[in-house]
C-alpha cells in the first residue's frame, strides 16, 4: 500500500482579476461614472468617493462572451489613445487594481476609430442598464 501526501497551497496566494472598465465624464463638475465587468461577468460600479467598486449585477453567459470578444476584435489591451478633453469617454483594462491600458479621447481636435465610439456607448448603456 502506497500514501501520498497532498500539500496545501500558501494562505497568502492571491488570485488577480481582470477587469474591463467603461467610464465617462469631467465638463464643470469633474464628475465620472464608470462601470466595469470581470472575467467571471461580474458588473460592478466605481464608487469614486471611496475609491472601490460595487458589486451591480451578473452579465449573461452570452453577453460576457459577447463583449469579452469585441475587446479582443478591436484590439483594446494594445490600442493607444491619450486625447482627454473637457468631457472624456474611456475604456481600461486592469489586472487587479492595476492599469495594462487606458485609452481615453474627448479632444475637440480627435475622432478615435468608430468602432471604438459605438463599443463604448454599447457597452455603457449594457452596464448601466443592469444599474
Amino acid at each position: 500500500m502506497f500514501f501520498t501526501s497532498c500539500k496545501s497551497l500558501p494562505q497568502n496566494t492571491t488570485t488577480t482579476i481582470k477587469r474591463y472598465a467603461v467610464g465617462q465624464g469631467g465638463g464643470f463638475t469633474g464628475a465620472y461614472t464608470e462601470y466595469s465587468f470581470s472575467d467571471d461577468g461580474k458588473v460592478y460600479k466605481r464608487d469614486f468617493n471611496y475609491e472601490r467598486d460595487v458589486f451591480v449585477k451578473q452579465l449573461s453567459e452570452a453577453d460576457l462572451k459577447y463583449f469579452s470578444n469585441q475587446i479582443i476584435e478591436l484590439g483594446l489591451a494594445t490600442f493607444e489613445l491619450n486625447a482627454p478633453g473637457n468631457m472624456s469617454k474611456y475604456f481600461e483594462i486592469r489586472d487587479g487594481e492595476t492599469s495594462q491600458n487606458k485609452i481615453v479621447w474627448g479632444a475637440n481636435n480627435y475622432n478615435p476609430p468608430q468602432k471604438i465610439v459605438d463599443f463604448h456607448q454599447e457597452l455603457y448603456k449594457k452596464l448601466s442598464a443592469l444599474e
